[in-house]
């Protein structure tokens, strides 16, 4: 009894006091229950070299069974406190792991071997992975660290934004739930849809189905070598998203879990004082509409307070500042022969507009088991739930522009509040919006992969797969009618919306892929390795959508039921489906790991096209040369680690043109007969049969290297893609008949550019570590044919120049006097009333480009600009030091410009109704020549209005992505309560944004939802 005393009280004294482990002396107990003595820590120091003597940098130590270690410094050396009998295991990237059992000694010289199964990164590609050091196409991968997963990034495609070299990722609104995002690998390739095909663990998917805290490393694949195994799907670049499994070793629970707040990352100002707001309206009409007396009277009540003349700000009205909040539970370990991973992750974002919300629950379970030596079994199980606040962000921003700071957001007793001056055209009033619309938008998305491979004959593997997944997507939303008050006269104003509506709407998507493959691998005599595959896919996808709208629902606005609504209004379905077979097959071949060889080919079958054009066939080659490797440059070893060259060649498809293009489609029509409209069918799409393929070639030519013992790391590339036979529709003659043209193979499309990533990793002294990382790609879209220019509202398709280029108008200064007027009349100049008619001092001037002397529309010219930017990058910097680690990312893009004009927001054309940005307060006077923005007019003028340039804005920026400080407390103390890690962090994401845009968002130049930043504080438990 008084040996356990004596060992508790060591025990408390070790707590309270925080010693260390008991560094003097620690106790055990035999198997008497006798307290005996062990040995005390001492220090080690060693160092730690590959089998050529030279030091590894940054190769971990840490003691067997704890959390305890250090890294090695620039020598290879190392310093920690260790107990004889302890076990400190020594592992690098690329060698394998070696034990050694603390002795008597103190000093210990560790040599590791290299991994030939590891030698550098494993990355994944199409239908299995490859050494980094052996691969000969253009891939981009990103590893999901804990640092990764710890920020507060909603989804998988906020996360890789500026991560990789090659991949353009556009965040266009910030609705929860909803984000819409532009993804784009090596630029846009096509007319038609050029997104990238995404697989999840070999399964069709959306990159934002996916829970980043699951992910386990995102490969890109940019060029056709890396690609075409992918055949038809492939044209725009493929994401290999790759989840999560369980390791070999004790199971493991893991937690990350953070909360915090969000609001808009970029502010907006409005006019907020009515009074100012009506004295621009009068200079905008030129006349006194709001008496000078009403002005006076407003600015001095609502200076006292009076609520009957409020100054409502609606930005601060309207968006506010909510919580986040993102829990993740894993449980995740295995055997020698088995292994599973689960997952339950749950998000609930609030938005920073009302009603605007988003909540998710999702799940995941990958196992594997080897059944016997020669049979593995598995699969994955996934899906989630989700439900989506009913507000439409289009109408909502609607209400914003059409109301005034005049308005009452909502009074005391729950009214309304409307215009106050009975001869105004009633204004919107966005909090009766918002608070009017009831509903949700519930989605439950299910998948199943189960997988078997088969080892026979020492050099083959049968493997074989059969998934799918089944997304429903349910919508209801019911619209109730409400009033808007005058409060100062009790006048009550209801809506344009009568009565109420109620929406009932389900979308459902299908889909199956059976999957089975067959590979060689073998080394011949040595030097000589054999790899080979050949298989078979199938996919099939199908969509059902029905939607009905009924209206005055009986009852309170509590009966969301169809039944309960008397009127229809509107009833809608229809159906898709398409399916794909396809043939494909790889073979590599490398001499002594420095000769690489590889081809790809995919023979695929399409059932969007006929039966004459289903088939194409897409082959690509690439070759890699480590140049290191060969004796003769021995002395490059000096300067180059390692050093490879690399290039590739082939062709891709692109099936992504919708379905029964090549038929003829029919729908309901009315004809008149017999004196009346009679219902019959009719097509409506004028049919060609002919429609094949479109075909993208890409040559690709690269260069990987390291240097200075393996600390920097480059690769750089330099690519050309050329789309063929693109699939476009050209205007028909009215007299044919039909409502849409047809499909025709007839453009053709090219992307050129370089890629570059980089990185480096150090350290200074034995504790503090360090990485810089970055990445740089361009990108210059050139229409190459087209057939006659086509122009289609602000954009023009022509030959020679980016697609959708800019058609404009080119601004060429702000009229400061009449006299400037006068003298263009007197030379000859006139002006069509298409652009307004004759300009006063104050407004825009064009530039007269043909010289005939006359300022009309004929003045527009195509401009080089694009919305697609010609570079993008990001920036990353990490660094540990202890138990306290950093990391702050970065990305941005130049080269794009957008449009924003005329919407309301952004114009000096402004009516009674408008609520007005705060820039037209620096708009052009006689007191206050502005040369920047032009004088106040009415919406009804079409002077200043016409598409030009002078809405044009430079869309560049640089936006600091995440910044992130994390602490992990020492395992002394969390092993104390059985916790074998623990990391607390804080986290900033999206704070800071570089850009000359004046509106929300540069990557989209229209008032949509903002984009939002996060600040939240977060814990990392390892169980």
């Amino acid at each position: 009894m008084a040996s356990i005393k004596h060992l508790a009280a060591a025990l408390v004294f070790c707590a309270v006091t925080s010693v260390g482990p008991c560094e003097l002396v620690s106790s055990a107990v035999n198997s008497y229950g006798e307290a005996m003595q062990q040995p005390a820590s001492k220090v080690i120091k060693g160092t730690v070299t590959d089998s050529n003597h030279e030091p590894l940098i940054g190769a971990s130590v840490i003691i067997k069974g704890s959390s305890e270690g250090v890294t090695t410094g620039n020598d290879g050396e190392f310093e920690l406190y260790a107990a004889p009998g302890s076990v400190l295991v020594v592992s690098y990237l690329g060698y394998y792991d070696t034990e050694i059992t603390v002795g008597s000694s103190s000093i210990y010289a560790v040599v590791l071997s290299e991994d030939a199964e590891y030698l550098e990164d494993v990355v994944v590609i199409g239908f299995g992975t490859v050494k980094k050091a052996n691969l000969t196409g253009s891939v981009s991968a990103v590893r999901f660290d804990e640092k990764m997963t710890s920020r507060a990034s909603l989804n998988l495609a906020t996360a890789l934004t500026g991560m990789n070299a090659g991949l353009s990722i556009s965040q266009t609104n910030g609705t929860p739930g909803s984000e819409g995002f532009s993804i784009l690998v090596r630029g846009q390739g096509t007319m038609n849809d050029s997104s990238p095909l995404v697989l999840i663990d070999g399964i069709p998917g959306a990159i934002n189905d996916v829970n980043p805290a699951d992910v386990e490393s995102v490969s890109v694949l940019k060029d056709a070598a890396s690609s075409a195994i992918y055949g038809s799907r492939a044209a725009n670049g493929v994401i290999l998203i790759t989840t999560k499994m369980g390791g070999e070793g004790k199971f493991e629970v893991v937690y990350n879990g953070y909360a915090g707040f969000e609001s808009a990352a970029t502010d907006v100002e409005f006019v907020s004082d009515m009074a100012t707001h009506m004295e621009l309206v009068n200079e905008s009409e030129g006349r006194e509409k709001y008496p000078q007396a009403a002005i006076d009277m407003w600015r001095t009540e609502s200076a006292k307070g009076n609520p009957l003349y409020p100054n409502t700000n609606w930005y601060d009205e309207m968006l506010n500042t909510s919580l986040l909040q993102e829990h993740t539970l894993a449980v995740r370990g295995g055997t020698q022969r088995s292994n599973i991973a689960m997952s339950l992750g749950f998000l609930d974002n609030k938005g920073i507009i009302d009603n605007s919300g988003f909540k998710k629950y999702s799940f995941r379970i990958n196992a594997a088991t080897k059944i016997t030596d020669w049979l593995e079994l598995g699969g994955n199980v996934y899906g989630f739930w989700s439900d989506r606040d009913p507000i439409h962000i289009d109408s909502f921003f609607s209400s914003i522009r059409n109301t005034i700071p005049g308005v009452t957001p909502k009074a005391d007793d729950g009214r309304y509040g409307g215009n106050m001056f009975k001869d105004m055209v009633q204004v919107s009033n966005p909090r009766a919006v918002v608070d009017n619309v009831r509903g949700n938008y519930e989605r439950q998305k299910v998948g199943v992969k189960f997988f078997s491979k088969v080892n026979f004959l020492k050099y083959f593997q049968w493997e074989t797969s059969i998934g799918g997944d089944f997304d429903n997507r349910r919508n209801w939303e019911y619209t109730m009618p409400y009033s808007l008050w005058n409060f100062q006269t009790e006048v009550e104003t209801p809506s344009s919306t009568a009565v109420d509506q109620l929406l009932n709407s389900s979308i459902r998507y299908y889909t199956t892929v059976v999957n089975t493959l067959l590979r060689f691998n073998s080394t011949v005599a040595g030097n000589h390795h054999i790899s080979a595959l050949v298989g078979f896919d199938q996919q099939y996808n199908r969509m059902d959508n029905f939607n009905a709208t009924k209206q005055d629902v009986l009852g309170n606005d509590q009966l969301y039921v169809m039944d309960a609504a008397t009127d229809m209004l509107s009833v809608k379905g229809n159906a898709t489906d398409d399916a794909l077979q396809s043939y494909f097959g790889r073979i590599n071949y490398d001499y002594k790991g420095k000769y690489l060889f590889e081809a790809n080919a995919r023979y695929d079958g399409s059932s969007r096209f006929s039966r004459e054009n289903r088939w194409g066939f897409f082959p690509s080659f690439s070759a890699g040369w480590r140049l290191t490797e060969e004796e003769f440059a021995a002395p490059l070893k000096t300067v180059f680690d390692d050093l490879k060259f690399r290039a590739s060649y082939g062709q891709l498809g692109n099936n992504r043109i919708g379905d029964y293009t090549y038929q003829s489609v029919y729908g309901l029509l009315l004809y008149p007969m017999g004196g009346q409209l009679q219902q019959g069918v009719a097509a409506t799409t004028l049919a060609n049969s002919t429609v094949k393929w479109e075909t993208t070639t890409m040559t690709n030519v690269g260069v990987d290297f390291a240097m200075f013992r393996n600390r920097l790391h480059v690769s750089a590339d330099w690519y050309d893609k050329t789309t063929d036979d693109i699939l476009a529709k050209k205007p028909i003659p009215y007299t044919m008949g039909f409502n849409t043209p047809s499909w025709q193979n007839i453009a053709k499309m090219r992307n050129r550019g370089v890629e570059f990533e980089a990185s480096w990793n150090g350290t200074v002294g034995k504790d503090f570590a360090y990485g810089i990382s970055g990445n740089l790609s361009t990108a210059k879209n050139t229409v190459l044919a087209f057939g006659e220019d086509e122009a289609s509202g602000l954009y023009m398709i022509s030959e020679g120049k980016p697609y959708h280029a800019f058609y404009l108008l080119e601004f060429d200064h702000i009229i400061q006097s009449q006299s400037e007027i006068d003298q263009l009349i007197a030379d000859g100049y006139t002006f069509a009333n298409e652009i307004g008619g004759k300009p006063c001092p104050g407004d825009l001037l064009y530039k007269d480009t043909n010289g005939d002397k006359v300022f009309n529309l004929e003045d527009r010219t195509v401009r080089d600009y694009s919305t697609l930017p010609s570079m993008t990058y990001g920036l990353s910097f990490n660094a540990s030091y202890k138990g306290v680690d950093f990391m702050v990312m970065g990305q941005g893009r130049s080269g794009a410009h957008g449009y924003w004009g005329n919407d309301g927001f952004n114009t000096f054309n402004i009516n009674e109704g408008f609520l007005q940005r705060a820039v037209v307060l620096d708009r052009w006077t006689e007191k206050n020549p502005s040369t920047k923005y032009p004088r106040l007019l009415t919406s009804a003028s079409t002077l200043n209005t016409v598409n030009s340039d002078y809405w044009l804005y430079n869309t560049s920026y640089f936006r600091i992505k995440s910044i992130q400080l994390g602490y992990t407390l020492p395992s002394r103390f969390t092993q104390k309560f059985s916790v074998k890690r623990l990391r607390i962090y804080t986290n900033l994401e999206n704070y800071f944004t570089f850009t000359h845009f004046e509106g929300y968002n540069p990557e989209n130049p229209s008032m949509a939802y903002p984009l939002m930043k996060q600040c939240v504080f977060g814990i990392n438990v390892t169980l």
